[in-house]
């Protein structure tokens, strides 16, 4: 063997290092957080990768200030981002793809992450941050339970989220990426104009014209006719029937028990609740909202919670009238079997408030953080708790008591609230 030196083996052994080190820089590189800006241009648009190694971090502007309450803010060098942890960032978190996606500076970006591990932190952090900016305390505060219950977690899970419209690099033909949305064109259909839209979660959603439903496939772009229309018969009473098939008109409609049936109230019984079957087109049972025996007209119902609709079995509700919030039970102590003739079954009265004249409650929606947001014909909007139907103070986003909407003056009709209770 021949003779090596102390330098060759020094030299070798540094050279092997250096190999290792640049060997790693681009495993890290090509492993590392990407971030992508959405670019627009005319009426197209890509996303271009702006950073394979963006380093996101978050930040209390007021960790020096005793007095404050912490405020949160993300921060992203390589887009030179400093946005505020809140609402405005509209984010939209895509676990599947360990891709986040957000509004900031007047433009769309997204993260994605290499690692689930490095998803789950960075959304578990930025939740923590936005529940804290928005509603003042944290997640995991003994205010927290006390303000919203049961609720407190279910919308701020770091494993949860709407997936994100693709980046070009993911795109698939399946699932359009932003600007490439599917357009169908569907004939407009002759009579009666659309008078609302009942959502489900499942497979159908309808167009509600007068008595007739139109069925829409839910589809990721949207939804999409399907060309079938249905009616509900009326609930037979035993007389004889009238020249023509006799349909059913609704003015307020939810879905239930895993969305098979609907719970429905008609302009000409404001005091009833009429149970449709959708799979039979059958309304199949007519109940009577009372308390104490007295007849209580309902101007709007809504679910108790937001997954109502999805549950089997769930057999409450809210209701109200111009000055009245009610909570409803459709366990009837008799039984729920209603024989044709038989008079109408009684939906339980098991709570409510009553309220001073002038409130002139019109339409209510139920958020997915167990609050109830309610309407009003002077154009107010308020919040309350769907638990105890008492409003709900604070100073914070969707804490504040009553919201001026849009212009004051203009009643409301009808109302829907996203999920995390941001969008009215």
């Amino acid at each position: 063997m021949g003779n090596t030196s102390s330098t060759d083996l020094q030299q070798a052994t540094n050279e092997a290092e250096t190999q290792v080190k640049e060997q790693q820089a681009e495993q890290e590189a090509a492993h590392g957080i990407r971030l992508y800006k959405f670019i627009t241009a005319a009426s197209a648009g890509k996303w271009e990768l702006l950073s394979s190694h963006a380093q996101p971090r978050f930040y209390d502007t007021n960790e020096d200030q005793r007095n404050k309450q912490p405020e949160y803010y993300l921060e992203v060098d390589a887009g030179e981002i400093d946005q505020r942890a809140d609402n405005t960032l509209c984010y939209v978190a895509d676990p599947a793809a360990k891709r986040v996606t957000f509004a900031a500076n007047e433009g769309l970006w997204a993260l994605k992450f290499p690692s689930s591990d490095a998803y789950r932190a960075f959304m578990t952090e930025l939740e923590d941050d936005v529940f804290q900016n928005t509603y003042g305390f944290s997640r995991d505060s003994s205010k927290a339970a006390k303000e919203l219950g049961d609720f407190k977690n279910m919308f701020f899970n770091a494993e949860a989220g709407e997936a994100a419209a693709p980046m070009e690099v993911d795109a698939s033909p399946d699932r359009p990426a932003i600007g490439e949305l599917r357009e169908k064109s569907t004939p407009a259909k002759a009579g009666t104009p659309i008078e609302g839209m009942v959502i489900g979660a499942n497979r159908n959603s309808y167009l509600r014209r007068g008595a007739a439903f139109d069925v829409m496939k839910n589809v990721e772009a949207g939804v999409e006719d399907t060309g079938i229309t249905f009616s509900f018969t009326p609930l037979k009473r035993g007389a004889p029937a009238s020249p023509g098939t006799p349909t059913f008109t609704p003015s307020k409609v939810l879905l239930a028990n895993g969305e098979r049936t609907m719970n429905m109230l008609s302009p000409g019984a404001s005091s009833k609740l009429f149970h449709a079957d959708v799979e039979y087109q059958k309304v199949v049972s007519e109940w009577t909202f009372q308390k104490d025996e007295v007849d209580i007209p309902q101007a709007d119902i809504a679910h108790d919670h937001k997954a109502s609709q999805l549950e089997d079995g769930a057999n409450t509700l809210l209701g109200l009238d111009a000055n009245r919030l009610c909570k409803w039970d459709l366990r009837d102590p008799r039984g729920v079997v209603q024989e044709a003739g038989d008079a109408s079954p009684i939906v339980q009265w098991t709570g409510g408030k009553d309220f001073a004249r002038g409130t002139n409650f019109s339409c209510m929606a139920t958020s997915g953080a167990g609050h109830v947001v309610v309407g009003s014909k002077d154009g107010k909007i308020r919040l309350y708790s769907s638990k105890t139907l008492t409003q709900v103070g604070g100073t914070r986003g969707v804490f504040s008591k009553t919201y001026s909407c849009c212009a004051a003056e203009w009643p409301k009709h009808r109302l829907s609230i996203t999920a995390l209770p941001w969008w009215l």
